[in-house]
């Protein structure tokens, strides 16, 4: 009896160890999603995608990067079909495009960075290029949130000016 007691309670304790509470608290500081965007690359823009998608995040696939373009400052009308380009602390470069949400992200297993990664956006003769290099974090949104503030820098954007361009929304 005593040995399938100490069983129970290993069994437990290690089931126990598997659930991070941190991790589950900052998923579920995300909230609800939206009911009228169904799961998958489209949902959850302007969230920091790596709380879920990381190496700790509860949802498959993994990112090693993930985050969500803006055609203009102030606004969250999506900047579609741009590339973003990385380039990590080795030289070694990758780049991705974003999708009709203006969503991006790149597979754990395409690119493992080595820190620091620099970072810009392009798109049709325009670019968007970090002042800083990123030196932990590959979720653009827990950065960049709107409004900025000292403690945030705002939406990743690609100009300034409102009358620049303009692209629609997903078909």
């Amino acid at each position: 009896m005593r040995t399938l007691l100490a069983l129970v309670f290993a069994t437990s304790t290690l089931a126990s160890a598997c659930n991070d509470p941190v991790q589950a608290r900052q998923e579920d500081v995300l909230g609800d999603e939206d009911p009228s965007v169904p799961e998958g690359p489209l949902h959850r823009p302007g969230q920091p995608c790596l709380v879920c998608h990381g190496e700790e995040g509860s949802v498959d696939p993994k990112f090693s990067f993930a985050g969500t373009l803006y055609q203009k400052a102030g606004l969250l009308e999506p900047l579609h079909d741009a590339t973003v380009r990385f380039i990590d602390g080795s030289g070694q470069q990758y780049s991705v495009t974003s999708n009709c949400a203006g969503n991006f992200y790149v597979g754990a297993s395409n690119f493992v960075p080595k820190w620091p990664v620099w970072m810009k956006v392009e798109y049709d003769g325009l670019t968007a290029e970090m002042v800083s290099s990123s030196t932990r974090e590959g979720s653009c949104g827990a950065c960049h949130k709107d409004p900025a503030s000292p403690s945030t820098v705002g939406h990743v954007y690609l100009v300034e000016d409102s009358a620049a361009f303009s692209q629609g929304g997903c078909q």
